[in-house]
């Protein structure tokens, strides 16, 4: 059956006309966002203050950093123009939902201050802020004079009166050219507090610039969805057996409608006086009423991939919700938002695969509609992470939608996909994937398993072997991951991997399983290839950074923990469906090793089997770090910091005070804590930064 969405013939070059129609969409998206004002750059906010001096004329900065955070206290915002304001909680990254802030008592419920002094400006002269969608309502203060009201915060769910709003206020320097922002924020009403939206600084007529340039990308989206709505709803008027026009049509204006509840909030301007709870639910109902609409627009262009009851299941499911965000509490609401994404990420992976399905079966004009239909699907998921605090930045749907809009408007201008490329090159890669699948199976696990292919392994083979088990992570990955797109962020890994995988199979290992920035690697010679691989990999990485710097990047760090034992190599699954796996206390305890590198701020963590297992351990430099439980393990783990990786004068300074660090160990389980304290002072004093010593002073103050 061909698809039931209306095509015409084809035009004479379809792939020219849908890059041209994509470059003139590039180029209307680049006109408004190039409007008067100046785009936004980031400025560097350290410690609750950004120094601006320099700031040009027409500039408007983000004023991202770290801001002073007051948690459950609302700071009269005189007392920091007094000169003795109280000390923050912590000074934490803005913007962002509070929940994530490593601040004890800070939970998704409560309220806030966040303060940031601005110095570095013209004394005397009017400057202009930009606010927007905090979680779920705050007030904005400039030297102690109120500039934005988004609602009202409140110490309680019924102080609080929610406001979503996107706001641009001047503000003015006082004569020591000094700003004092202070917001006050709560969250009684939504799943998380905070904010995700940038606070935009810089000169009044440049911030007023960026606002109508927003609220007009905010009207040219909505406008261009609602008209192609329109003209599949016309289709449908002309044709009414052509179901998919009907469902696209509504699905567009419920979209147009959408795009205005949300970043400009433009629909507050159409429906004056609109009330919060109003705005908020006709936020989520859009988003459950496009969602039933698209898996029936899917239905009706695709029905034999597609089937019906998928497209049932859809609606059944958005209007269960849509009951819930209607008669429930806003908050509640909220909650189950993660459960109704969850099924929207379910329908659209439905539906990924009816496309494909579909452009296998060579359906007309398939493939151009699984690449639109791939740019809006990728923006919903966007839109996922960073309603959920996963990522930054604003909402990508409407875009992703016109990617999706002009994929179908090519589809109307064509009979017949020209040819089925996509199809081919699947089964091509198929055939690569074959040929090339030992890659993703190590030799040395078939020879464990006594197998010389991957054609002779079945379910249920197995060797018990004693090994040695190195886990390896990269630090702040995600503070990388989030300052980099998809791509870079896997050319990192696979970089840094290639840099840090030989030293493994040069120390006669191999490496088992890769797990997203680590890996799990495995030693059939014992602790002595394990510890030395360890070493080789921090020095490995110690070049890695050397090239990183050379080109500007930032340099990047790794733990490792290290354990022995014996370990089961097998297959597990089902008849359809196997992998290899390694099954042992041993992996379990290496992987909280590797954990404890974290904890304690150290390079390499070796489990005392490590040090049993050396042929002479005092080849190395390694300190005693304590003892650690792992789960289902009734005697504790030893642990030791093996530093003969670590830079010079760091190895140097622990050295020095290895004794001083070991006898407070000994005095803190002695329960002598003020002989403890007093020894772990003496380390600190030669190595500030020591994360173990640091760690037990903290614990000694707890029990004080």
């Amino acid at each position: 059956m061909k698809p039931r969405f209306p095509v015409c013939r084809i035009c004479r070059n379809p792939a020219r006309t849908f890059i041209a129609m994509l470059l003139s969409l590039g180029a209307s998206m680049a006109l408004l966002a190039c409007a008067p004002s100046a785009q936004a750059r980031g400025s560097t906010c350290a410690d609750g203050r950004a120094d601006l001096h320099g700031l040009a004329d027409g500039s408007v900065v983000a004023l991202d950093g770290q801001w002073a955070f007051y948690w459950n206290r609302f700071i009269d915002p005189a007392t920091f123009l007094d000169g003795a304001p109280p000390l923050p909680d912590a000074h934490v990254a803005f913007p962002a939902v509070w929940s994530g802030y490593a601040v004890a008592g800070v939970a998704p419920i409560g309220y806030c201050t966040w303060q940031l002094s601005i110095t570095g400006l013209r004394p005397g002269t009017r400057y202009g802020i930009r606010a927007s969608s905090f979680l779920s309502a705050a007030r904005i203060y400039a030297n102690g004079r109120r500039v934005q009201t988004h609602g009202v915060p409140g110490r309680t769910a019924a102080e609080e009166r929610p406001g979503w709003l996107s706001l641009t206020s001047p503000v003015e320097s006082d004569a020591r050219g000094r700003i004092d922002l202070v917001i006050h924020a709560s969250n009684f009403s939504d799943r998380q507090g905070g904010t995700r939206t940038s606070v935009l600084f810089g000169d009044y007529e440049a911030i007023i610039a960026a606002r109508e340039s927003a609220v007009g990308l905010e009207l040219f989206v909505a406008g261009a969805i609602a008209i192609m709505g329109a003209y599949y709803l016309g289709l449908f008027a002309f044709r009414r057996s052509d179901r998919a026009s009907l469902w696209f049509g509504l699905f567009c204006l419920a979209l147009a409608v959408r795009v205005l509840c949300y970043d400009e909030y433009f629909i507050l301007a159409i429906v004056p006086g609109m009330p919060w709870r109003l705005l908020f639910d006709l936020g989520y109902l859009t988003f459950t009423l496009a969602v039933a609409l698209f898996a029936a627009f899917i239905h009706a262009t695709f029905p034999d991939e597609f089937p019906r009851w998928a497209a049932i299941a859809a609606a059944v499911a958005a209007g269960i919700y849509s009951a819930v965000v209607v008669v429930a509490p806003a908050r509640v609401s909220s909650l189950g938002l993660v459960w109704f994404q969850a099924v929207t990420v379910l329908v659209g992976a439905a539906a990924v695969a009816a496309i494909i399905v579909a452009s296998v079966r060579r359906r007309a004009g398939a493939p151009l509609f699984g690449l639109g239909f791939l740019a809006m699907f990728g923006a919903v998921v966007h839109d996922i992470l960073v309603s959920a605090g996963l990522i930054k930045g604003g909402f990508a749907m409407q875009l992703g939608m016109l990617g999706f809009l002009f994929a179908l408007s090519l589809i109307m201008t064509r009979r017949f996909a020209g040819a089925f490329g996509v199809a081919e090159r699947l089964s091509s890669d198929l055939a690569r994937i074959n040929s090339s699948l030992e890659r993703f199976v190590p030799r040395e696990f078939l020879a464990f398993l006594k197998k010389r292919t991957i054609e002779e392994i079945e379910l249920g083979d197995s060797s018990a072997q004693d090994m040695a088990v190195m886990f390896v992570d990269v630090r702040a990955f995600s503070r990388i991951a989030e300052s980099s797109t998809p791509q870079e962020t896997f050319a990192f890994i696979n970089e840094y991997l290639a840099h840090v995988g030989p030293a493994v199979r040069a120390h006669g290992g191999f490496i088992d399983t890769y797990l997203g920035d680590g890996f799990m690697a495995l030693f059939p010679d014992g602790a002595e290839a394990a510890v030395r691989c360890a070493l080789d990999v921090q020095r490995r990485v110690a070049e890695y950074n050397r090239e990183r710097l050379q080109r500007g990047a930032g340099p990047m760090r790794v733990g490792i923990g290290i354990h022995a034992g014996q370990l089961m190599l097998g297959t597990i699954g089902e008849s359809m469906r196997m992998d290899g796996t390694v099954i042992s206390d041993a992996v379990n305890i290496a992987s909280r090793l590797e954990g404890v590198s974290k904890e304690y701020g150290i390079s390499i963590a070796a489990s005392e089997r490590i040090l049993a297992d050396l042929p002479d351990p005092t080849l190395y430099r390694m300190r005693f770090i304590g003892k650690i439980r792992v789960k289902g393990k009734l005697q504790p783990v030893s642990v030791f910091d093996i530093y003969d990786g670590d830079p010079d004068d760091r190895r140097s300074r622990k050295d020095l005070v290895r004794a001083s660090f070991e006898r407070g160990v000994e005095a803190y389980y002695a329960r002598r804590f003020g002989d403890a304290r007093s020894l772990f002072e003496q380390v600190l004093a030669a190595l500030p930064d020591d994360g173990a010593a640091l760690r037990y002073l903290g614990a000694i103050r707890q029990r004080s």
